[in-house]
């Protein structure tokens, strides 16, 4: 990829699709638009899909695809979606901050072509059709249910019927679910409902009759237990003919999250890295690689916390799990990537819309992924990273900084806790990378900050 994909969409799309693209679309993609459209929006005067299935896309904020495979954390209800449905154990997000990654997981782009670079960077971008637009023109009723950053301000609330970005404290364990319950169960069909869930996210507040070790090893887990049941709740207030679609956005670092000494580490860390500009990273490795030992056995990083700073497996590989009518059960343990999963979802739907991702399915091959790292805890676009992962490898640039580019060979150091020297490897995963594009402080600044402080990002 040598293309720079940031200065408008149809300049850089073509590099951020991937070379197969076009050969998965197939060249009958235009019979199935325009006027044959109705065709596929059913019978009906009005154009509703009525014989197509509903869909329920759960969106759980920091969700660590890790955890849906963990013993250590009771799930049965998840465990028995993966049953029936299928399952991505490697899909990577294309941000490690919610905003940016939940633009691509609803418009099959990256950042550089949906527009949304950060959580403050960025609106939605007039040349992409977001998921509600594409299902709300083929007669879907559309309704989203989100939380946290995903203020309509970003444009994430384009196409929705109904868009309601709720305030934190509003979650399944709170008075709220009762009406998220009665409003999915009553949703017009056909239709397709976007819930975005925040109980794991920092804060955690773990329901007190899962507050013990039988559910998880950390508060994380033990909340991840009760959201469980949950899911199921959702589940079962839609239609049998539901197509459902459960997903992280992004990971979370969990371990040593209340640890009074990591909390005086990452802070001096932050000072000299964040405004010192100070590599710090030899210094990080040898610290992190000594407290490895310490804790539950998670792919973790001591120095480490929340998400948004790094695009380390822990914070950028994400759940995806298809289930419903059509569905077959199946695992996809091929690398994939978040713009993947909306046409993955059309594809389920039966519904034929160009994105930049390509719909996964059983047998698919490795897929290159790009991804970043631009929380606001960082402290300024100086500080973010731009990496691919591809080949049991990752690459990190951080464009901003005079540092020399992190290598990371995950075949043998899965947790990530050194660099390689290879160069190599280096030099063929860089090949990889798109062209940064356009500078992300060029970018619209969007008045939030109101909201991102209630949060805790400011």
């Amino acid at each position: 990829m040598t293309d720079a994909p940031g200065e408008t969409a149809a300049d850089g799309a073509d590099e951020l699709r991937g070379d197969g693209a076009d050969e998965l679309r197939g060249d009958d993609a235009d019979e199935l638009r325009g006027d044959d459209a109705d065709e596929l929006r059913g019978d009906d005067a009005d154009g509703r899909a009525d014989d197509r299935p509903n869909l329920l896309l759960v969106c759980v904020d920091c969700l660590r695809q890790d955890f849906l495979r963990r013993d250590a954390v009771d799930t049965p209800f998840l465990d028995s979606l993966r049953e029936r449905g299928m399952e991505c154990t490697e899909l990577y997000a294309t941000a490690t901050t919610t905003t940016p990654a939940v633009a691509s997981l609803l418009t099959g782009a990256y950042g550089e072509v949906n527009g949304i670079q950060s959580l403050r960077r960025g609106s939605l971008s007039d040349d992409v059709e977001p998921m509600a637009s594409v299902l709300g023109d083929r007669g879907y009723h559309t309704e989203a249910m989100a939380t946290g950053p995903l203020v309509p301000e970003t444009g994430l609330d384009r196409g929705f019927d109904v868009y309601e970005c709720r305030d934190r404290d509003e979650d399944m364990f709170s008075d709220w679910r009762e009406d998220a319950l009665d409003r999915l169960a009553g949703l017009p069909e056909p239709f397709a409902a976007f819930v975005h869930l925040w109980e794991i996210h920092e804060d955690v507040r773990v329901p007190d009759e899962y507050d013990s070790p039988a559910y998880g090893e950390t508060p994380y887990g033990r909340a991840f237990s009760a959201l469980d049941r949950e899911v199921e709740a959702l589940v079962d207030a839609v239609p049998e003919d539901t197509v459902v679609a459960f997903v992280g956005d992004h990971g979370e670092s969990v371990t040593h999250r209340d640890n009074p000494l990591r909390l005086l580490a990452k802070s001096v860390r932050d000072a000299v890295r964040y405004y010192g500009g100070v590599d710090t990273r030899g210094l990080e490795e040898r610290l992190n690689g000594y407290c490895d030992g310490f804790g539950p056995d998670i792919h973790d990083h001591f120095l480490e916390n929340g998400h948004g700073e790094n695009v380390y497996d822990f914070t950028a590989n994400v759940p995806f799990v298809l289930a419903g009518p059509g569905v077959e059960p199946s695992t996809v343990d091929a690398q994939v990537r978040q713009i993947d999963i909306l046409p993955t979802i059309l594809d389920a739907l039966g519904v034929d819309h160009e994105t930049d991702g390509d719909p996964i399915e059983p047998g698919v091959e490795d897929r290159v992924a790009y991804m970043r790292a631009c929380g606001a805890s960082l402290h300024g676009e100086r500080n973010w990273a731009r990496a691919v992962r591809y080949g049991d490898a990752k690459y990190v640039e951080y464009p901003e900084r005079d540092w020399p580019p992190g290598v990371y060979d995950l075949a043998e150091d899965p947790r990530e806790l050194r660099r390689v020297d290879d160069p190599d490897l280096e030099a063929e995963l860089a090949d990889r990378l798109p062209e940064r594009g356009v500078d992300p402080t060029d970018v619209e600044m969007l008045d939030i900050n109101e909201r991102l402080e209630d949060l805790g990002y400011l």
